[in-house]
């Protein structure tokens, strides 16, 4: 028995079948495509150099010192007996936050008469050597011949009993000490002016005393 196979036949039926293998490879790499591209998790790189911001203390413009801005981040006050006279002071220290160490100013008032009598001032400056240190400028009634030019006034209102408001004026406060260590002569004496406070909480020593009793 004869089988007659055709070459056109023959041939035909191979490409059909090569065809066939094509088509079905490429559908078979596509879905291993697309199943790699959903299996591939995504990374997210994040920055290990963020810096963290830092908090800076709300800063409430107090006076001018030598011509300059000067703010204060805390204020408090107290009423108390002086040992020494007997009277009734009123002290409001305001302090000011630096990066490094800190500034204040304390003023004290006669609690009866209201004026202002005594003022301590801390400052940080510049030295020669480019370093800041704390300069010290007080005066009192009794040591007003460091400063014999110095001239202070100002009143303190206390007729809230929860809080003080004043004014403050001085000038021609010369450093206390260590003069020759500025490197800016200007800042070895110190002039405050336009100083205003309000709203300042205080306590009175002798109040809370009666009240424990």
């Amino acid at each position: 028995m004869k089988t007659n196979f055709k070459p056109n036949s023959i041939k035909h039926l191979v490409v059909l079948f090569l065809f066939s293998l094509i088509l079905s490879c490429n559908t078979v790499s596509k879905n291993e495509a697309s199943k790699t591209d959903e299996a591939s998790p995504v990374i997210v790189k994040t920055s290990t150099n963020e810096k963290q911001v830092k908090e800076t203390p709300k800063e409430t413009f107090l006076c001018t010192i030598n011509g300059k801005d000067w703010a204060y981040t805390k204020a408090s006050g107290i009423i108390s007996k002086d040992r020494k006279t007997n009277k009734r002071m009123a002290l409001m220290t305001f302090t000011k936050k630096l990066e490094k160490g800190s500034e204040s100013i304390q003023l004290r008032y006669d609690a009866d008469s209201f004026e202002l009598l005594i003022a301590s001032i801390q400052l940080r400056f510049k030295s020669k050597e480019g370093k800041h240190f704390t300069c010290y400028y007080e005066l009192f009634p009794d040591t007003k011949k460091k400063s014999p030019n110095a001239i202070i006034m100002g009143s303190i209102d206390l007729s809230n009993s929860d809080s003080a408001s004043g004014t403050a004026e001085i000038t021609n406060l010369n450093i206390k000490y260590e003069s020759e260590k500025l490197e800016d002569q200007a800042n070895a004496t110190i002039s405050l002016s336009d100083l205003e406070f309000s709203n300042i909480g205080y306590s009175d020593v002798d109040k809370v005393a009666n009240t424990v009793k």
